[in-house]
């Protein structure tokens, strides 16, 4: 029986092909006299808002009677507590993204049924498959995403690099090569919840023999973190990546990567496909790749973290038109030629859309793609963490641990506590 990763990696292989993109949604005439509907897109996707303000443009232009206002809210930002102030005040966007399940749950309320809507049958079914629950359709997958290490594939080569690190003692050879050549091996991020506490987090998780049964072991506490072999050599590539690492680890965030990445001053950041724009913007003539995060010495850590990050949802307590005003544009985003052609060569995204392929790629997401070819993947599972685990939790002890303020076993420990409290 296929697993649902599974089949994510089977679409993500069917969905490189051959399209061409038409301009399509050309320019309506507007008549003073309509009735203009307002809405407003919460995303938080910060590498693309110029390019989805682009997009909310060309929609307006060729729909008149609606008016689309972007928000942005990402990066080094915690979009979701920020998202959650704006229910709290009343204040909800029409259209606001969620990654999972576990959102799901805690945004039901404000949630509405898509299904039968015409954009949907242009979607990959297994992207579909997290957010269709009770039988009904809840959420639109915008796309598939991919991490690990981003490095230069120049800085490699001139340090003597010939062959890539598939488990953690390879890598930490790496390390010691690019020292030894007087480069800086890693720039960590770890001043960013979502670098350390969500997806370095998720290699753990996601290594387990059984992560749905691992998390569901956690929340009845007949397992643990600190108890579990996997989460014990997390530590050894943490330390491997502060030794090895930028001056100020805790301090580092995403943007610092990307900038150090694109400078040469560092070997490898822990970054994914979505930074591939702001790479290739700092430095044109970058010559990167991607490598697996490698917690051990295990034959299964020579694989990537592959997912669909996020789902586009109506708002459930919006007005009738508002709610048909979003509907459109996700039909807009999602089934239109304009909207296709923004999903890839814009936004640089290999789209959960059939029939789209990614023509707009550079080294990452190529190396993604030869990865999911050769069903060398693991799942994204942090759409199924409770609430607050991530971005408070993991976040704030993995961070007290490299800061020197608490053991691994305490950091664990704390960890374990955590999932508990939240789940009840």
């Amino acid at each position: 029986m296929r697993t649902r990763h599974g089949l994510l990696v089977l679409a993500l292989i069917l969905l490189i092909g051959g399209v061409s993109f038409a301009t399509g949604g050309g320019e309506a005439a507007a008549d003073e006299s309509m009735e203009v509907v307002e809405i407003e897109v919460f995303q938080s996707k910060t590498t693309i808002a110029e390019q989805f303000e682009a997009l909310a443009m060309e929609f307006e232009a060729a729909n008149p009677d609606i008016k689309v206002t972007v928000e942005t809210v990402g990066g080094s930002a915690d979009w979701q507590t920020i998202l959650k102030s704006r229910f709290t005040a009343d204040e909800g966007p029409d259209i606001f993204n969620i990654e999972g399940p576990a959102q799901y749950d805690l945004w039901k309320s404000n949630i509405a049924d898509l299904s039968g809507e015409a954009f949907l049958d242009g979607a990959v079914e297994a992207a579909l498959a997290p957010l269709n629950i009770g039988g009904r359709q809840w959420g639109m997958p915008v796309n598939f995403e991919g991490y690990g290490y981003i490095y230069n594939k120049d800085i490699f080569a001139d340090a003597g690099i010939t062959d890539l690190p598939t488990n953690f003692s390879e890598l930490a050879d790496v390390a010691e090569q690019l020292d030894a050549a007087g480069y800086t091996a890693f720039a960590t991020g770890y001043g960013t919840w979502w670098v350390i506490g969500l997806h370095l987090v998720n290699a753990a998780f996601a290594q387990q023999d059984d992560p749905q049964a691992f998390m569901e072991g956690l929340t009845a506490g007949t397992v643990t973190m600190a108890g579990n072999p996997i989460f014990q050599d997390l530590r050894g590539l943490i330390d491997l990546t502060v030794e090895y690492g930028e001056d100020n680890p805790l301090a580092t965030d995403h943007n610092q990567q990307v900038q150090l990445l694109a400078n040469g001053e560092v070997a490898m950041i822990q970054q994914g496909v979505w930074k591939e724009t702001a790479l290739y913007s700092a430095n044109p003539d970058l010559n990167i790749g991607l490598l697996p995060i490698a917690i051990s010495d295990d034959a299964k850590m020579n694989r990537v973290p592959l997912g669909v990050p996020w789902y586009f949802v109506v708002n459930s307590k919006s007005t009738p038109e508002e709610q048909d005003a979003a509907k459109a544009f996700l039909d807009f985003m999602f089934a239109s030629e304009t909207g296709k052609r923004y999903l890839v060569e814009e936004f640089g995204y290999i789209p959960a859309v059939k029939g789209v392929p990614s023509t707009g790629l550079g080294g990452v997401g190529k190396d993604i793609l030869a990865f999911a070819g050769d069903d060398r993947t693991i799942p994204w599972v942090f759409g199924q963490w409770p609430d607050g685990f991530a971005q408070q939790d993991a976040f704030n002890n993995l961070q007290a641990y490299v800061g020197g303020q608490q053991s691994w076993q305490e950091t664990l420990e704390a960890l374990d506590e955590a999932w508990q409290d939240r789940s009840k």
